[in-house]
This record gives structure tokens, C-alpha cells and sequence, in this order.
């Protein structure tokens, strides 16, 4: 039955999309086109160039994807070029700065208290007893 047949490679869908950040420079009338890495409520980013605020974003559909324009002085796009670097270093020295977590090696002093209490009305019982 083909109903239950399984597809082949080639007939399998790959859906990619490859959106678009196009960043315009008003006060130098330049422009810049990177591809998005990721994009959540919040943000559009693409790693270690911008962090742009999705509410400051124009977005239309493209035949290959989304385009997110984004608009402003020299000054916000610096800005946004910094918060994109600062993020890409606080990951970084995150995942740099790890150590693995210490075991105790010896007992504090609340367990040999503990112990102590224990061993004390253990020997009671066996004494009243």
C-alpha cells in the first residue's frame, strides 16, 4: 500500500528561510543586508553585528523569506552594533568561565553534631534498656 510507505529523501521538504536584516544608515545614506541568526519576541539578531528591537523593525515577505528594516541615525545603529558585541561576550565568557562543581571533602561541623546526638541516645537507650 503506498498509504504506509515511507518517503523517500528527495521527497521529503526542507523548509528554509533565509530572513533578512537590512539596516539603513539615514545619516550616511549606506546600508547593510545581513542574514538573521535568531529572533524571539523581543529582538532581531543576528551574532556578534546587531541586536535590533523587533518593535523599531519594518517587516515585509520576500519570495526567499522575511525582510526586517530597521531605520535610524548613526548613533541607535551603534548602539545596537554594541549590544549585539556585549551579548556575543557575555555568552562567551559564560561558557569560558565554567568549572565543574566541587564535592564536599570533608564533614561540617552539623554532621558531627548530628553523629554525636545519635551516638548519645543510642548509648541511652541500650543503658536504660
Amino acid at each position: 500500500m503506498a498509504l504506509f510507505k515511507r518517503k523517500q529523501d528527495d521527497e521529503e521538504y526542507n523548509i528554509e528561510t533565509t530572513d533578512l536584516l537590512i539596516v539603513f544608515d539615514n545619516d550616511n545614506r549606506t546600508s547593510d543586508i545581513k542574514q538573521i541568526d535568531y529572533i524571539d519576541d523581543e529582538s532581531v539578531t543576528v551574532e556578534g553585528a546587531y541586536k535590533v528591537p523587533i518593535k523599531d523593525c519594518e517587516i515585509s515577505v520576500g519570495k526567499e523569506g522575511r525582510n526586517f528594516f530597521y531605520r535610524a541615525p548613526q548613533q541607535s545603529i551603534n548602539e545596537v552594533e554594541r549590544l549585539a558585541r556585549l551579548e556575543q561576550n557575555i555568552v562567551l565568557s559564560q561558557i569560558t568561565s565554567y568549572r565543574e562543581p566541587e564535592m564536599p571533602n570533608a564533614t561540617d561541623l552539623t554532621k558531627i553534631i548530628l553523629m554525636g546526638l545519635i551516638a548519645v541516645a543510642f548509648i541511652s537507650i541500650i543503658f536504660i534498656a
